[in-house]
């Protein structure tokens, strides 16, 4: 998500140290550290980092904490985090520009300080995945990746049965956005192509797609279009839209009914997959975090709130000054908040995040037990 245009769009989205080395290292270590017959490691019970502080949760969210030091990525733009069902298995966008540097010259420095990642060096957004296995997560480049080292691939999204991908390509300089989509059949993934919901000249990122082709899809997406066709050139704040796919044809678009208001800023939308709740990244009231609405009927969303918001005052240092991308797994133990989190790293103390001397975004996790 380039700030200047995406910013939570692909987060704003989040990073630690860990280049390919670092990940082998770990995945290498993992098996001795655990018995010959120890059980796989479940999704619920998966390795975790560091608590974070600085967040308020609320809705029963508890235990906000990094991901598995596999994931932390020190330097470097990590983004984009979408998890599947299941929660064994994690994707994400990475490049090696430095997100701070990045977000405070919006865009005018391009220093490269991230490490490689599963034996790829991106200059540009490179989608990857993380797999659970027997003990950690192991990270490898997704194969829906274009070979163009230029072209820019984020906000990868999938559906549950994992053979429908939507994701966003990126056209540089500008950094207008638009969303493809891709599927996998015998194995391979189709070069991604353009949907047709795309506006003309404004801004569409971070989708997410429930349903089966066959049967018919729902997306749920970001836009800055200045009305609903996107045929327009005039483009506003971020906003919430949907369609649906079936019979091959999309419905016409509607903005998620009950969601915006006048001044408020929507983005990065996740919606479960019975459609009765929706998670999203939002500015609205003074307030900005991760807000969650519940389906009323006839389309509707109302009980608007948030659940995750950075309230730190004071010193900054070492708590999460930003919060974004939400994706939300469901398991028998509780369910599961991913998110991406912006870490920072304060020495003066008292400043505002635009004053950190450093953040650095990393993927995060809260959970909430079953009672």
């Amino acid at each position: 998500m380039r700030p200047a245009v995406w910013m939570f769009a692909a987060l704003c989205a989040c990073n630690s140290s860990h280049g390919q080395d670092a990940v082998d290292s770990a995945t290498a270590d993992a098996p001795r550290d655990a018995a010959i017959d120890a059980a796989a490691v479940s999704a619920w019970d998966a390795p975790t980092g560091a608590p974070l502080s600085g967040v308020t949760l609320s809705d029963g969210w508890q235990d906000l904490r990094a991901l598995s030091p596999v994931l932390e990525i020190s330097g470097g733009w990590t983004d984009s985090l979408f998890a599947m069902p299941d929660g064994r298995r994690l994707l994400f966008a990475y490049e090696q520009t430095d997100f701070f540097e990045f977000y405070l010259s919006n865009g005018q420095t391009q220093t490269l300080t991230g490490p490689p990642l599963a034996g790829a060096s991106p200059p540009a957004f490179k989608i990857f995945e993380a797999d659970l296995g027997a003990a950690d997560w192991t990270i490898t480049e997704h194969p829906v990746n274009s070979p163009d080292p230029s072209v820019v691939e984020a906000s990868p999204a999938e559906n549950a049965s994992g053979d429908l991908m939507v994701l966003t390509y990126f056209t540089l300089p500008s950094g207008h956005a638009q969303l493809q989509y891709s599927q996998q059949s015998g194995g391979a993934w189709s070069v991604p192509a353009a949907l047709a919901i795309n506006s003309a000249s404004c801004n569409d990122d971070n989708a997410k797609i429930i349903g089966e082709l066959a049967t018919g899809v729902t997306v749920v997406f970001e836009s800055t279009r200045g009305d609903l066709a996107g045929t327009g050139s005039t483009c506003g704040a971020r906003k919430l839209y949907t369609t649906t796919y079936a019979s091959g044809a999309f419905s016409p678009i509607a903005a998620v009914a009950g969601i915006s208001d006048a001044s408020s800023d929507d983005s990065q939308p996740f919606l479960t997959a019975d459609q009765s709740t929706l998670y999203w990244t939002g500015v609205r009231g003074g307030m900005y975090g991760i807000f969650t609405a519940t389906a009323q009927g006839d389309g509707m969303f109302g009980a608007i709130h948030p659940i995750a918001q950075p309230t730190t005052s004071g010193t900054f240092s070492g708590n999460v000054a930003l919060i974004g991308e939400a994706s939300v797994v469901d398991l028998p133990e509780g369910s599961l908040l991913y998110m991406m989190c912006g870490v920072a790293m304060n020495t003066h103390g008292g400043m505002t995040f635009h004053d950190a001397d450093y953040i650095q975004l990393e993927p995060c996790v809260a959970r909430r037990p079953k009672i």
